[in-house]
């Protein structure tokens, strides 16, 4: 099998704060995150999901090119998660952390607001833009912060969170 060599700061944050067995990586574009998760058995299986079909294409040309079978990374194109939660409501339901990277804050929070099911779930974020308005979302919408990482790559500085769905106001956790 060919190994992936490293992933870039940025999506090695990510990759890091993957906690579970099934997650979705929302916005795969070339799929590298779900590639290294699916090597190095940081989760089970990886749904590696994209609206745009040209990225789903490239999606599942990196994976047959790293040797990784649908069993452990599954692309399916998609608006948010909406494809998933059709297709196989089950699996949806079972998801243990759901990535969404390098989007506009805008873009993520609209995403999760169409979710069905958050509760419990481990959120990896990574805005590209309008962190605070991601940040204000998740104070509003009782997600706690668990972790809030700086990272620097190349001359930008991204900020990475993971964060969880509390069911009470963020004062509760002060």
């Amino acid at each position: 099998m060919k190994k992936m060599k490293t992933l870039p700061p940025r999506l090695q944050t990510v990759a890091d704060l993957v906690k579970g067995h099934l997650a979705a990586d929302i916005g795969s574009d070339h799929a590298y995150l779900p590639i290294w998760l699916a090597q190095n058995g940081k989760t089970q299986k990886v749904y590696a999901l994209d609206i745009s079909e040209k990225c789903v294409e490239r999606i599942k040309t990196n994976l047959a090119k790293f040797n990784i079978p649908h069993s452990l990374a599954e692309p399916l194109k998609s608006d948010g998660l909406s494809a998933l939660e059709a297709a196989d409501p089950a699996a949806a339901a079972a998801l243990t952390d759901i990535i969404i990277a390098g989007m506009g804050g805008e873009t993520i929070i609209e995403i999760i607001s169409g979710i069905k099911k958050t509760a419990g779930i481990n959120f990896i974020l990574q805005p590209n833009t309008k962190t605070e308005l991601l940040e204000k979302f998740l104070y509003e919408n009782n997600f706690i912060i668990l972790n809030r990482i700086t990272v620097r790559e190349k001359r930008r500085l991204y900020y990475v969170f993971a964060a969880k769905k509390t069911g009470e106001s963020e004062e509760n956790h002060v």
